[in-house]
C-alpha cells in the first residue's frame, strides 16, 4: 500500500480486497465507501456491527470477534473490525500512515486504525456483507499462524505506541 501511495497522488484512497469477499451490490457498500469517504479520514467495512452480514467459519469468526475486542482495550480504538480489507482513506492520514505505518503484513490494517486513532483521525465503520473466500472451514494451521502474526503485531505496536517516541508523537 505505501509504495501504492507513493506513486498515486489523489484526494481519497480505496483498498478493497482482491478475492472480493465484500459484495459491493448490498447496502451500496461501495458507494458509501467513497461518500463517507468525503467526511471521515478513514472509513472501513466491518463485518461486526449492527447490520453487517457474515457468512465465515465458526472458528474464523470467533477468533476474528475476540482479537478485535482485544485491540479496543488495548488502544481505545472503538471500532469492531480491525481487520476488515475494505477501506477508504483521506490524503492527509494516507500523507501521515506513509511516514508512521510500518508493518507490511495482513497485521497492517489493525495498524494504521490503531495509528490513525492515536493521531486524532476521524473514522466511520460502515456493514458490509462478507463471504469468506478461503473455504467452509479454517485449518487450525493457519488459524495459529494468523494468531502468531497478529499476537506480534500487536506486542509492537503497544512498544511504539505507548512506549516510544511515537507513542509521545501520537498524543
Amino acid at each position: 500500500m505505501r509504495e501504492a501511495w507513493e506513486k498515486v497522488t489523489g484526494e481519497m484512497y480505496v483498498y478493497v480486497d482482491v478475492d472480493l469477499a465484500t459484495d459491493l451490490a448490498k447496502f451500496n457498500a461501495y458507494r458509501n465507501l467513497i461518500e463517507l469517504g468525503k467526511r471521515f479520514d478513514l472509513v472501513t467495512g466491518s463485518r461486526y456491527i449492527q447490520g453487517s452480514m457474515t457468512n465465515r467459519p465458526w472458528l474464523r469468526r470467533e477468533s476474528s470477534i475476540a482479537y478485535n475486542a482485544l485491540v479496543r482495550v488495548l488502544f481505545h480504538t472503538g471500532v469492531h473490525d480491525h481487520q476488515c480489507g475494505f477501506k477508504s482513506f483521506s490524503r492527509r492520514l494516507v500523507e501521515q500512515l506513509n511516514v508512521s505505518a510500518k508493518s507490511d503484513s495482513w497485521f497492517w490494517d489493525t495498524e494504521v486504525i490503531v495509528l490513525a486513532r492515536k493521531m486524532g483521525f476521524t473514522i466511520k465503520e460502515i456493514p458490509i456483507a462478507w463471504t469468506e473466500k478461503k473455504g467452509s472451514r479454517t485449518p487450525l494451521k493457519r488459524l495459529l499462524r494468523d494468531m502468531w502474526l497478529h499476537g506480534t503485531g500487536l506486542l509492537v505496536l503497544l512498544r511504539r505506541v505507548y512506549f516510544s517516541n511515537l507513542g509521545r508523537n501520537l498524543s
